[in-house]
């Protein structure tokens, strides 16, 4: 499909791809219930066609999975840019409840930052199972047993000093996965 789709041009693609755009529109707006599908349908099919430019077929990657980010991408970000719009529109007085609401730390959560946090949760996780398993190791050990460099080492039966090149260098690879990842190209 993709052969026929790069003979043509971005509305043409658009077209051939729009039950798959409007099923991602549907899958977000679930989450999202305020957001209107018609707008999400639009930012998708600007997602699709900065993909299409984007995109190259060398990488080895399926043009759906390079695709599919760009394209929720573009929906999560024309909702960001939707809603300051609009609260920049709606100037009003908070009420008292809002305002104690805020102080009290009960104030609904930003929906999108939700969703944010739970897609780089999900990338984290992905680039976590790319790392060397020694590599993974001294991760699990400093961030979630909170164990220093002296305390991995011994574990480990490794040198101090080694063990914070391991998790210098575990970290870079984080880092770098999820850069790539985050400009939507191929990971490594």
């Amino acid at each position: 499909m993709l052969e026929v789709a790069s003979r043509t041009d971005d509305a043409s693609l658009t077209a051939l791809y729009g039950n798959w755009i409007k099923r991602m529109a549907l899958l977000l707006r679930a989450r999202m219930p305020w957001a209107e599908l018609d707008e999400l349908l639009q930012w998708g099919a600007i997602g699709m066609m900065e993909a299409t430019q984007r995109f190259d077929p060398s990488l080895g990657v399926e043009f759906q999975a390079f695709a599919s980010r760009r394209i929720r991408g573009a929906m999560i970000d024309g909702l960001r840019r939707d809603g300051a719009r609009r609260r920049g529109e709606a100037s009003f007085e908070p009420e008292d409840v809002e305002v104690a609401a805020l102080e009290s730390g009960l104030a609904p959560e930003d929906p999108l930052a939700v969703l944010q946090r739970e897609d780089n949760r999900t990338l984290l996780v992905a680039a976590l199972k790319t790392l060397p398993q020694q590599e993974y190791q001294v991760l699990a050990m400093h961030f979630f047993n909170d164990m220093n460099n002296r305390e991995i080492a011994a574990v480990l039966e490794i040198s101090e000093g080694y063990a914070s090149r391991i998790r210098k260098r575990a970290l870079e690879s984080l880092a770098i996965y999820i850069k790539t990842a985050a400009k939507g190209e191929t990971v490594p």
